[in-house]
């Protein structure tokens, strides 16, 4: 942990949030990667927090995570991103896909300076999930009015991409920084990802 500049905190359920924080990582190459059940301490100066998208509500883990390190994250510079595929998308969609009902939800958690804020599009793979979540899926599916069905729009470059960014704007002065959003009024500039098999 020592030396490092950023830390990119995560939860996952298969894969998906876990394959992009690993990307973003890279992409920073100055950053410890943590699962949130992992983590040993806040030394950082920039804490990237990867949240994935279940049936359209956050990880239960990130949101008690940030609410219970409000007073140290409030210090921080924070960047938050999540991972989903949301029941609606194809592959048309994901061209446009923006995702700002995904991350805005969590601006509500976050007490520090929120630098940039993204949402990834994740996979679904049927033969990965448990019996019980295919289950649960393809009835929500159904009742959404879809058909659930395995798909992947994982993208390493826009990953990596995006954890350049960051270290860009880690090193830029304070001054320089954008101001943090509402979390009512997330702008398209902090754009960012739905249901993955995080």
């Amino acid at each position: 942990m020592a030396g490092k500049r950023a830390l990119v905190v995560y939860d996952t359920k298969y894969g998906s949030t876990e394959q992009i924080a690993n990307w973003i990582a890279e992409g920073i190459n100055d950053a410890d990667l943590r699962h949130v059940g992992d983590l040993e301490g806040f030394n950082y100066d920039l804490i990237v927090v990867g949240c994935p998208i279940y049936s359209e509500m956050p990880s239960s883990r990130i949101v008690q995570f940030l609410d219970r390190n409000k007073d140290v994250l409030k210090n921080r510079k924070i960047a938050l991103f999540t991972v989903s595929v949301p029941f609606d998308m194809t592959p048309e969609r994901a061209k446009r896909f923006s995702g700002q009902k995904e991350v805005k939800p969590l601006f509500e958690h976050v007490t520090g300076t929120v630098l940039a804020s993204k949402a990834f599009l994740g996979k679904i793979d049927l033969k990965e999930m448990t019996e019980f979540d295919r289950l649960s899926m393809r009835i929500w599916y159904f009742l959404k009015g879809y058909k659930l069905k395995e798909v992947n729009y994982l993208n390493r470059d826009e990953a990596v991409a995006w954890g350049k960014n960051l270290l860009e704007m880690l090193n830029k002065p304070q001054d320089v920084i954008p101001p943090q959003p509402k979390h009512s009024d997330v702008p398209s500039s902090f754009s960012g990802g739905r249901a993955d098999n995080k």
